[in-house]
């Protein structure tokens, strides 16, 4: 009953001040709620287990090949042959490359899938939600069987349970279903919408210089990671001894699935939870700052409480219940604003978790909530409650102590410094991304982004496996598409910038001694006229041109980096290479041109050697140039109708999908710095205000209480610029050492931005130097209505009032 009244005392103690209560339930609301929805994000994405049974012992496999510059490469068919068969810690190791497919007769869609071995499911523990898993026997080639996922299922065949045992047409060729996967299955990622066999033939299991396989593993019950490793680190070696002309400096990374899969997303939402946590213990300092002013305001109270018998322990229980109730509510309103804050996260979910994960508020995110709130009101409470239980009764009952006593003082400049110095590192952080933005923009990517219109045309197979009918399909669109009002050039690439990683092929140069892998180059199998479509610059020789035909002599244009690699005192034009496109026999192709460097890979992974080859020149199959560029002298958007007519007029059943603007691409391959800059943003945004506010309550209050001393001083001749001087100095001291505690700070957590950061330092003085700056003039700005008003004070009337 003694609680219960107590809270009621409480809460009309709060009613009766509706502003101050307000006030600070919608800045806990804030605090809480941010923490909340990022927390929400985080355990869903990155603390959960992955939804495979035992997930902890899945890894990702990949070829090291750190020596190059490539520390995680897909695996050639060979090395995974021999990872198979040699290994000790793996109940199981499956493959898969990744497939594009179009889907049905009519209306056809292009889809995207996954090319598996007949054990990846079981590696997963994963089964099929309707019909069976595919066979060992269905792997080579010319077995049509499919797994479609659940969506697939259901937008073509809306869900019709006698789907299995039907044929269906994939890429022109009848597929026969044999199962459903379960809903929100999509592995590798949220795109892969089918499953088949992976259709590699005996002698390919041979290859070692082809990479692109994807390998996924199961370790045995009981086996260690660091087993694991060695193990796999023992098989590298043994292959480098046996098979020096491929696999020499090839080492093994192997990363877990979890690991592999939310690595981005951990780090970035760890960032923002640490962002939210600093928010929170600026609004907590900021609530705190003004219960201990209310507890100054309360002295007399208090003393009578004291006088009258009460005990100390009764004032610091009534004080947390004070800031348990403001923090409950606050809470509650955070949980509120939590729910429409996880959908602005929604974009951190990794790729491969993003069809089966919806970010949503769940028992885990309450129960962080609740302990969060209890935090919360020991954060605001204890300090302001310490300070009244230590209250001296004979000072407090002296009814002309005017000035505020030096310990509130004191302990309310420390907890306004805090502000400051945690504001510093927030400001710093988001202006250390910006800086990044800014340095990634100023980028020369090596090509021109506006007015560039771009497609994908993947021709299906094996309607177009004859490549004299795949060349003239090509062919046919590209002079449609040239032929269209607005065009000023068209050119087709089998990957654009800032779409790949990858694609390298091994390079060979004539009479120079072959060096395993380590000679590789990024291939790009073009049409005439795409690098002059891009805006690509010819630094020497010329661009490939329509003269570049299947009867000409075999040529390539190489980029600058690939030509200072290995002509560094003489022309690359003239030279002849080898990128493994014969059909197993060498295919020289003489250099004719070098390009300037185009950022293929992205603005932050630097140039790599780039070898472009006429499509017209080589009968390959596993490169197309599936991409169309479209230089247009008309807003490019406008001529995404047409440009799909223009295909369908040469195949109308041919599926033209990822219509976009080069300058769309480019804001993509940023969009993730960009969101993590807009959320970490807010959080500075928010945390600058509160600092503002907690230097604005700290000087008010000091104004206020100092009154008599203020008058006394006009009264003496200090004019209004003194008396403002003396206030602004107030603020510039608190600045200062905000500003100092704040760059040792920051000098600890900015190097967690990481891989975000694009050739700037996470200590870099600029930046710092400008925090600092933005820190300080908001506490100058801070102080001038307490300046003003203290130097507008009437000493007449201060010292009557006295």
């Amino acid at each position: 009953m003694r609680i219960a009244s107590e809270l009621r005392q409480t809460v009309r103690r709060l009613r009766g001040a509706r502003g101050f209560t307000i006030g600070v339930i919608a800045v806990l609301a804030l605090g809480i709620g941010a923490n909340a929805a990022v927390f929400s994000a985080l355990d869903q994405t990155v603390i959960q287990p992955l939804p495979y049974p035992e997930s902890s012992r899945l890894a990702m496999v990949w070829e090291d090949l750190s020596a190059y510059g490539m520390p995680k490469d897909r695996v050639a068919p060979g090395t995974y042959h021999e990872w198979q068969r040699r290994t000790r810690t793996f109940a199981s190791l499956a493959a898969l490359r990744l497939s594009e497919m179009d889907v049905g007769s009519s209306a056809p869609e292009q889809v995207s899938g996954a090319a598996v071995t007949a054990n990846l499911f079981p590696t997963l523990g994963v089964e099929p939600q309707l019909g069976r898993n595919m066979t060992v026997d269905e792997e080579p080639p010319g077995h049509r069987v499919v797994l479609l996922s659940y969506g697939l299922w259901q937008r073509r065949f809306a869900g019709a349970l006698d789907i299995v045992g039907r044929t269906m047409l994939m890429s022109g060729e009848p597929y026969v279903v044999i199962g459903v996967m379960p809903r929100g299955f999509h592995f590798p990622d949220a795109r892969t919408e089918y499953w088949i066999p992976i259709s590699l033939a005996p002698g390919q299991f041979d290859a070692r210089n082809s990479h692109y396989l994807q390998v996924v593993g199961r370790i045995r019950a009981g086996v260690r990671w660091p087993a694991v490793r060695d193990d796999m680190d023992r098989i590298a070696r043994e292959l480098a001894t046996e098979f020096p002309a491929s696999n020499a400096k090839v080492g093994v990374t192997v990363v877990p699935l979890q690991e592999e899969v939310t690595s981005d997303a951990a780090h970035a939402l760890t960032l923002l939870l640490a962002a939210a946590c600093c928010v929170l213990l600026i609004a907590c300092a900021n609530i705190a700052s003004l219960l201990i002013a209310r507890v100054s305001g309360r002295r007399r109270e208090i003393a009578v409480r004291l006088a009258l018998g009460a005990g100390r322990g009764g004032i610091v229980r009534q004080m947390l219940m004070e800031c348990g109730v403001l923090a409950a509510a606050g809470g509650g309103a955070g949980l509120v604003a939590a729910y429409w804050g996880v959908r602005a996260l929604e974009p951190f979910v990794p790729p491969a978790l993003a069809a089966s994960t919806r970010l949503h508020l769940d028992v885990r995110a309450a129960v962080f909530t609740l302990a969060v709130t209890g935090l919360t009101t020991l954060l605001c409470g204890v300090a302001p409650a310490a300070h009244a239980a230590r209250a001296d009764l004979s000072e407090h009952l002296k009814a002309q102590a005017r000035t505020a006593h030096r310990r509130t003082a004191r302990l309310r400049r420390v907890l306004v410094v805090g502000e400051i110095a945690v504001a510093l590192v927030l400001v710093a952080a988001a202006a250390l991304l910006i800086d990044t933005l800014a340095h990634l923009r100023a980028v020369d990517p090596g090509f021109r982004a506006d007015h560039l219109l771009t497609a994908r045309i993947d021709v299906p197979y094996p309607k177009y496996a004859d490549a004299a009918r795949r060349q003239a399909f090509y062919a046919g669109v590209l002079a449609g598409v040239r032929a269209l009002p607005g065009v000023e050039r068209a050119g087709l690439t089998s990957d654009l910038p800032y779409t790949s990683t990858g694609d390298y092929m091994g390079l060979t140069i004539e009479n120079r001694p072959s060096s395993g892998v380590g000679r590789t180059a990024l291939f790009r199998l073009v049409s005439p006229g795409y690098l002059q479509t891009i805006g690509a610059s010819v630094s020497a020789g010329r661009p490939l041109d329509a003269g570049d035909t299947a009867r000409s002599a075999p040529v390539a244009v190489v980029s600058d980096v690939l030509a200072r690699t290995y002509w560094p005192h003489q022309s690359a034009l003239g030279h002849r290479i080898d990128t493994g496109t014969g059909d197993g026999a060498p295919r020289w192709m003489t250099i004719v041109g070098v390009v300037r460097d185009v950022r293929e890979r992205g603005a932050d992974l630097g140039s790599k050697p780039t070898v472009y080859v006429p499509f017209t020149q080589t009968a390959i199959a596993f490169f197309q140039p599936s991409e169309i560029a479209v230089r247009t002298s008309v807003p490019p958007e406008a001529l995404a109708g047409p440009l799909r007519q223009a295909v369908w007029a040469v195949d109308p059943a041919q599926p033209v999908s990822d219509v976009r603007t080069m300058d769309e691409i480019v804001d993509e391959a940023l969009g993730y710095r960009r969101r993590v800059l807009s959320l970490l943003g807010v959080f500075a945004a928010l945390a600058i205000v509160l600092a503002g506010l907690g230097v604005y309550s700290l000087l008010s209050w000091i104004v206020s209480d100092q009154r008599r001393e203020i008058g006394l001083r006009i009264a003496l001749g200090a004019t209004p610029g003194t008396v403002t001087r003396t206030v602004f100095r107030q603020s510039a001291i608190l600045a200062g050492v905000g500003v100092a505690l704040g760059l040792a700070c920051a000098d600890v957590a900015t190097p967690w931005l990481g891989a975000l950061l694009f050739d700037v330092s996470p200590v870099d003085p600029p930046v710092l130097a400008s925090s600092c700056v933005i820190l300080i003039a908001v506490a100058l700005a801070a102080s001038l209505i307490p300046a003003r008003r203290a130097a507008a004070l009437d000493p007449m009337i201060v010292l009557r009032e006295e």
